[in-house]
């Protein structure tokens, strides 16, 4: 009798014991199913807001009513293809251009572009391709560009500029630099006094121009030079066609000099003198309108930028340096005593004092 009851009540625990592990896997499969799926809709949603963000960007009104509209446009800081490998995840500043370029063509209502420029220039390729794409717009549209030169407008900005069909400067503006720079250091006679010797292979005698560990022959010093005075002449006839300035007049001011806006508005580089406000009524007279929006586009914050998993900071390294110094340049690399802390940005120099960028901090 009593081991009867013993089997009874060992058949209770275990049922016991299986009913709740049943109902544990039942409910595990349950959860992992809903985060499965719902995983699976998180990602599909992620990916088409990555998709429209590629392409949208939130336009947004900074005076002015009415239909018709100007299409403020930035260009800001160092002029490259790419983005900045500090920033990784960042488009460049050509590509975001482009994008809000891009944006005001698309918007029949928009009748002017007003480039709003704060640079000292460049890559030569990055600040070329923005020229060209500015030339397609006016040859394309058929519509007005102005320049609104802020603190900065040199070399590579300028060689931008020039594209406008009226420039206006900051009474506080620098100007000019117009000129090329190959930013390149040798460090041989370092290297000799340390018994570093570099003994590197190359299938020619020029293979290895510009290496740092080895003294620069005239031979190689010359090929260097043809290659930047070929750039520098391109960047005379751009100067030259965009000013309607004489190709020797421009050549003679074209030395690599800054010039304040004052002196740029007597050579010719400028057209007049005066603030942002200034530069909208000139763009509103240019484009026939007695009233319209002035809008500016603005990137639009996504679920990737909400959660922060586009705040890995990269590690600063010399090879990340590197990456970002484009080795032929229409670039100021003085800019840095003109924009100092002031507006919350260091300067990083790249041996030679060659401008890697700027970075804000706060």
């Amino acid at each position: 009798m009593e081991h009867s009851e013993v089997k009874k009540e060992g058949r209770g625990y275990g049922y016991w014991i299986l009913a709740i592990l049943s109902s544990f896997f039942f409910l595990s499969t349950i959860i992992l199913a809903a985060l499965l799926f719902g995983g699976l809709a998180f990602m599909r949603a992620f990916s088409l807001e990555e998709e429209a963000l590629k392409e949208s960007y939130i336009e947004e009104v900074i005076e002015g009513t009415g239909q018709k509209k100007i299409a403020v446009i930035p260009i800001e800081g160092i002029i490259r293809s790419g983005p900045s490998s500090f920033v990784p995840d960042e488009a460049g500043l050509v590509e975001n251009f482009k994008k809000r370029l891009e944006n005001a063509s698309n918007d029949a209502h928009v009748e002017a572009i007003l480039l709003r420029i704060d640079s000292p220039g460049g890559g030569i390729t990055a600040s070329d391709i923005i020229y060209n794409e500015l030339i397609k717009y006016k040859e394309e549209k058929r519509k007005k560009v102005v320049a609104c030169m802020e603190d900065v407008a040199a070399s590579g900005a300028y060689y931008v500029a020039v594209t406008a069909d009226k420039i206006v400067a900051h009474p506080t503006t620098v100007t000019g630099s117009i000129g090329v720079i190959m930013p390149l250091i040798n460090i041989s006679e370092l290297v000799k006094r340390y018994g570093i010797e570099d003994k590197s292979i190359t299938s020619g005698p020029f293979k290895e121009i510009g290496n740092p560990l080895k003294p620069m022959s005239p031979e190689e010093e010359a090929v260097l030079r043809s290659i930047v005075e070929e750039m520098y002449n391109r960047f005379i006839i751009v100067v030259s066609k965009g000013r309607n300035i004489q190709l020797e007049d421009v050549r003679k001011l074209a030395d690599g000099r800054i010039y304040t806006a004052q002196q740029a508005l007597s050579l010719g580089l400028v057209d007049q003198i005066g603030y942002l406000s200034d530069a909208i009524k000139l763009t509103k007279e240019m484009a026939g309108l007695k009233e319209a929006k002035v809008i500016r586009y603005k990137k639009k914050w996504g679920i990737k930028d909400l959660l922060g998993l586009r705040a890995n900071r990269p590690s600063i390294t010399i090879e990340s340096f590197a990456q970002d110094v484009p080795r032929l340049m229409y670039l100021w690399p003085g800019f840095h005593a003109i924009r100092g802390s002031s507006n919350n940005y260091f300067y990083v120099p790249f041996c030679n004092g060659s401008a890697l960028g700027e970075f804000e901090y706060k």
